[in-house]
């Protein structure tokens, strides 16, 4: 029998071997990124206008979610990555994401700006599209792919353009989907 601290380490290091941990299909692959945003960590209108502010609004949809710790406290971590290594990947879109001890799967809040908002300490650049992550501190393989299909999927015109567009929650759930399957 494989103990809990082996099988972590299996399916950090070893791509073929199964994984049994809630993040992953059956078949051993990543769940796709509409899987990992719960219900309610969708907002099509963010009021921010500054870093801090989104970051507040983004954790706020996640808060209360199995695992997490205080909102406080993955507030607290979010600003700290932040402060270390600027969310924004270009293209008006950010992807502040962190890793902690708790959920047992990535956890994905997203935020649109229709007026974009004043992200990174230099302040040049407006982003209308973010993508909070939170993933278990146990896999940084299953975190560090995921934040590689957001980036994929964000350097794409037309997948930024559609979020940019749509009208509903389940609108944007479709396009994730839909283009996710493509990228995974």
């Amino acid at each position: 029998m494989v103990s809990p601290a082996q099988n972590r380490l299996n399916r950090t290091t070893h791509p073929t071997l199964p994984r049994h941990q809630v993040g992953w299909s059956t078949k051993g692959e990543p769940l796709l990124l509409e899987q990992l945003i719960p219900p309610g960590a969708i907002n099509l209108d963010l009021s921010a206008t500054k870093t801090h502010e989104a970051l507040h609004e983004l954790a706020h949809m996640v808060v209360g979610q199995p695992g997490l710790p205080s909102n406080a406290e993955v507030i607290s971590a979010i600003f700290n990555r932040e402060m270390e290594y600027e969310a924004a990947v270009g293209s008006g879109a950010a992807i502040p994401h962190i890793m902690m001890a708790g959920p047992d799967k990535p956890i994905l809040a997203v935020g649109r700006s229709k007026k974009g908002i004043v992200f990174g300490r230099n302040g040049k650049e407006k982003v209308k599209l973010l993508f909070l992550l939170i993933s278990p501190a146990d896999d940084p393989r299953q975190h560090l792919f995921t934040i590689s299909r957001i980036a994929k999927l964000l350097h794409q015109p037309e997948v930024r353009e559609s979020l940019l567009k749509v009208e509903e929650e389940r609108e944007l759930r479709t396009i994730l989907k839909h283009h996710d399957e493509k990228v995974r």
